[in-house]
């Protein structure tokens, strides 16, 4: 805002102060260039809303089936083999997934810090939210749902999410030889199987950021149109001289208009990278944890995430 207020200023000042009356330019043409820019920006804010949508209906379908799991494998009696301990031990480590889930994703995006606002960077280095996950220790948060032999077999995995739902299926084929019905361990592979699958779709959002060519140009093309804007702006006051303050106003509104398009966004293009306007992948586990105690009949069981600030991570 202030650029944009000291660069109007300052070619209204060259053209009223030292009579430079020839960089009033013709408005058609640089009326032409934002008509264009305000499409490409357009383009550019459908398709990372596009990506930011998509990621949250990913994650909606991964705590549906989160829930489901649990409220599959609770039920089930020790005629089958499964005792209170090995249903909480095959639960926690769902809970375990989700979260490292969330980690990996936060942690593993191609653009990081360098991608978050200058204003994200600041509150989450204030702790305004109380959350960073770029740089928590996925170790001692995992541990805290698993037991000591599934962490020795995480030792060394390069995709801990993908290595725990492996061991729920190791666990469902153990369930099954103890007795477990057919299609009561059908269904929980299903649900398994389409927790996968979600996993997958969550690592490609993240994995494929959006192309720099389009985030780039529409950068660049929004800028060419706000230093042109001005000079623009004079040849439809000067008629008037009594008007031509105005342009410093309508300059900057104008300006900042097409500047906040183009950063809205620029905040939607990666959504899992721990930023402001994320997907609130932290709230989701939080609730899926909470359903999966409750499951179990647990009394530990912890409160949801509020939003701090009207922000929820």
């Amino acid at each position: 805002m202030l650029f944009f207020l000291i660069w109007s200023a300052a070619v209204l000042a060259v053209y009223t102060q030292l009579d430079v009356t020839v960089i009033a330019l013709p408005f058609l043409p640089v009326a032409t260039i934002g008509t264009a820019v305000a499409f490409y920006v357009g383009f550019k804010n459908n398709a990372s809303y596009e990506r930011l949508w998509e990621a949250r209906k990913i994650w909606a379908e991964i705590e549906h089936d989160c829930r489901m799991l649990a409220y599959s494998v609770a039920p089930l009696t020790s005629k089958v083999g499964l005792s209170d301990a090995v249903k909480s031990e095959f639960l926690h480590r769902q809970i375990a997934w989700i979260n490292s889930l969330r980690l990996m994703l936060r942690q593993t995006n191609p653009f990081h810090e360098d991608a978050i606002a200058g204003t994200d960077q600041a509150m989450l280095a204030n702790k305004t939210t109380g959350i960073d996950d770029i740089h928590a220790d996925s170790g001692s948060e995992l541990r805290q749902w698993l037991s000591q032999q599934d962490i020795d077999r995480l030792a060394g995995a390069s995709n801990v999410p993908a290595t725990l739902l492996s061991m729920q299926m190791q666990a469902l084929n153990q369930f099954e030889e103890n007795g477990l019905e057919d299609w009561r361990a059908d269904r929980i592979h299903e649900l398994l199987k389409d927790l996968s699958q979600q996993q997958c779709a969550s690592e490609r959002i993240n994995s494929f950021p959006f192309p720099r060519q389009y985030a780039y140009f529409s950068s660049l093309f929004v800028n060419i149109f706000i230093v042109l804007l001005p000079f623009s702006l004079l040849s439809e006051l000067k008629t008037d001289p009594r008007h031509l303050w105005l342009l410093i106003p309508f300059s900057v509104l104008i300006s900042w208009v097409f500047d906040t398009m183009e950063k809205v966004g620029d905040t939607s293009e990666n959504p899992f990278e721990n930023g402001l306007n994320d997907v609130p992948l932290s709230a989701i586990c939080r609730n899926v944890e909470i359903e999966i105690k409750r499951a179990l009949n647990e009394r530990d069981i912890p409160a949801p995430l509020m939003p701090k600030e009207h922000i929820l991570m």
